[in-house]
This record gives C-alpha cells, structure tokens and sequence, in this order.
C-alpha cells in the first residue's frame, strides 16, 4: 500500500509541475504541491530532484509551500538529486543549485531587490545570478541574496545571511554570513 501511495504522490506532483511548465527529470519526488509562476522564465529540474511542498514531507516544514517562481528573464535550475523543503525560490535573473545540494525548510533565495532601490526612483532593478555549487547544505531559515556563490560542498548555518562568496569545502555562519572554520 505504501508504494502505491508513493507511486501517486510521485504521479501527482510531476503532473501538477509538467502543468505549470516546469521541466522535470527522471525519478523527481515532488511531495505536496509547490507553488508554481512562470512569467516568462524557465524552471528545469534534474534526474532525483525531491521537493518537499507539504506539512508532512518533512518535520521542518511549517505549512507553507515551496515557492518556484521564474520572473520574465528568469531561470531557476535544480540540478541532479538537489532536495529543497518548504522554500522560496524567485528568480529575475538565474538560481542555479548544484548537483546533490540541500536547501533545508524555510529559505529565501532571490536573485533581486524585487523593486527598484531606493523605492519610488523609477532606477532599474537591480538582478545578479546566485549559484550553489555541487553537494551545499543550507540549513534551514536561511537567507540567499542577489549575486551570491557558494562553493563546493561548503555548509550554510540555519538562519544565515548570504551576500557574496562562500569558499568552497567551509562552514559559514550569521548574518552577514562569514566563515567559521574550514571543513575536513
């Protein structure tokens, strides 16, 4: 009975995403139904892609939805076996999570200021592309901002601040985010 289940979980989510346009890949678990824009971006998810979207799919989550939302101009791409819980992902520019990396429940990742600064100026808003390297853990309640990168296999603490570049294979913690110690 509970392959079964799986089997129409699994069912379900890829169809609710194919219908929103997303691009899904092979084996993808998307649990409960994640919020879906595409106004004018792209979102394309690889092979093994777990997307947790519902108050059971993971202890963490607090209800809310993941948010995939790909702004005109905009692209988000999770790559093969990347698990997100219960986060925002809204794209003007470019989100790229690398292969194997985690997003723990209740993230922002934006890859604008989402108006223009300082508000009511009619300047340009501003975008810059945020990449997550291959096999990140960002813990839960974090925060990516606009123009971050963040190395290869370094870890994110829960609650942190990214504004800019995390080194790769180090553990960054606060807010702002700043390295802690090199890991092993």
């Amino acid at each position: 009975m509970k392959s079964i289940l799986l089997i129409l979980i699994r069912f379900a989510g890829l169809a609710w995403c194919r219908l929103h346009g997303v691009r899904p890949g092979k084996r993808n678990l998307i649990q409960g139904l994640p919020r879906i824009r595409r106004k004018g971006g792209t979102i394309t998810l690889g092979d093994d892609v777990t997307i947790n979207s519902a108050g059971w799919s993971n202890p963490l989550n607090d209800g809310r939805r993941t948010v995939l939302h790909a702004g005109s101009g905009g692209r988000i791409v999770l790559e093969d076996g990347v698990g997100i819980s219960s986060s925002r992902l809204i794209s003007y520019h470019e989100i790229i999570l690398g292969r194997r990396s985690l997003l723990g429940a209740g993230c922002l990742i934006c890859d604008s200021d989402m108006h223009e600064v300082p508000l009511g100026s009619g300047n340009p808003v501003r975008t810059a592309a945020i990449h997550i390297g291959e096999r990140v853990f960002i813990g839960a309640g974090c925060t990516i901002l606009k123009g971050a990168v963040i190395g290869n296999g370094a870890v994110i603490g829960a609650g942190s601040v990214v504004s800019g570049q995390i080194e790769a294979g180090t553990l960054a913690a606060g807010n702002p985010a700043r390295l802690v110690r090199r890991i092993e």
